[in-house]
């Protein structure tokens, strides 16, 4: 016979054999192991709670499906052959791993360990890294969470691919695949500093006041940077920028340090606001007055249970979202 066709039956006659061994029923390995480790069909029976020849009948139609002997039989007793032994030890390791699992499994479903992840937006930072986020941590202080900070865009993509469990944005797009949990207007401001030519005017301003000076924007795939857009459309202008960053942290320092003008949120310049080192200005335009924080997931995702308590824990504690 060529050396190929007994590779060739050899690989069937493996296959063959592992599949036999994969179909194995569980308690028939339960069985085997009892049997052997109790040294005796009886011994073993006994400590299932079943009769010896109940459990004879199942190895040996466990030996006739492998077509190998799994048990010697001497006197009273048995001991496991070589090939009874190895099912024995893979029984017990499949015991193993299975507990190990439930056991991970009980972890996660008790919220004991476990990942969960958040995208947002960097406006976001102030409020979530404060109470919110810190109260949930310390309460569940086995879980890993996963923070992810990103455009609308950004956002939106991670939900949907499901790479975030549950995002933070502003300005949500039409979208049917993403649910919204939470909602609060929250108008848009002109930031500048408290001396600033803009601040001094003593009313609110107009697309047209902004054309006079440097401005700081987010890149188009930011939420803010989407509705001042739109605005510029409807009045039928441009804003030209002086910088464009995909960082809120820069744009801050543009307006702090280079006596310049970025256009966000309140919320997103609480602290600066509170010191006193910037101001936020009313606009005039109605249209950016009007946009939203949202709180989200995918429509139709069944999230794990930690990440339902942290929903349910961020709709609850974030003042963005309270009236």
């Amino acid at each position: 016979m060529p050396n190929a066709t007994r590779r060739i039956l050899s690989e069937k006659q493996r296959l063959s054999l592992a599949s036999r061994i994969d179909s194995l029923d569980n308690r028939r390995l339960l069985y085997l192991h009892e049997a052997a480790a109790a040294g005796s069909v009886r011994g073993g029976a006994e400590r299932l709670g079943i009769s010896p020849s109940a459990l004879s009948r199942q190895i040996m139609k466990m030996e006739a499906d492998l077509q190998i002997a799994l048990l010697e039989r001497h006197g009273r007793g048995v001991k496991p052959t070589e090939a009874g032994a190895l099912l024995a030890e893979y029984f017990e390791d499949q015991r193993a791993r299975l507990g190990a699992v439930v056991a991970q499994v009980q972890d996660i479903a008790g919220m004991r360990r476990g990942i969960v992840s958040l995208a947002l937006g960097e406006g976001f930072l102030g409020e979530v890294m404060g109470a919110p986020l810190k109260s949930f941590a310390a309460r569940h202080p086995q879980l890993q969470i996963d923070l992810q900070v990103g455009s609308t865009d950004e956002l939106m993509r991670r939900v949907l691919e499901d790479t975030a469990q549950i995002a933070l944005l502003y300005n949500l797009p039409s979208e049917p695949r993403v649910q919204s949990h939470a909602s609060r207007r929250h108008p848009m401001r002109i930031v500048t500093q408290p001396a600033h030519p803009l601040a001094l005017l003593g009313r609110k301003i107009t697309l047209d006041d902004l054309q006079q000076h440097e401005l700081g924007l987010l890149p188009g795939g930011y939420g803010v940077r989407q509705v001042l857009l739109s605005a510029e459309h409807r009045g039928r202008l441009r804003l030209m920028p002086r910088l464009t960053a995909n960082s809120l942290r820069a744009l801050l320092r543009f307006a702090e340090d280079w006596d310049g003008v970025l256009i966000t949120t309140g919320f997103a310049v609480a602290r600066e606001l509170e010191e006193g080192r910037l101001v936020a200005l009313e606009a005039h335009d109605a249209f950016l007055e009007s946009s939203e924080a949202h709180l989200i997931t995918r429509r139709g995702r069944r999230l794990p249970l930690a990440a339902t308590h942290l929903l349910r824990h961020l709709r609850a504690t974030m003042k963005l979202f309270r009236g």
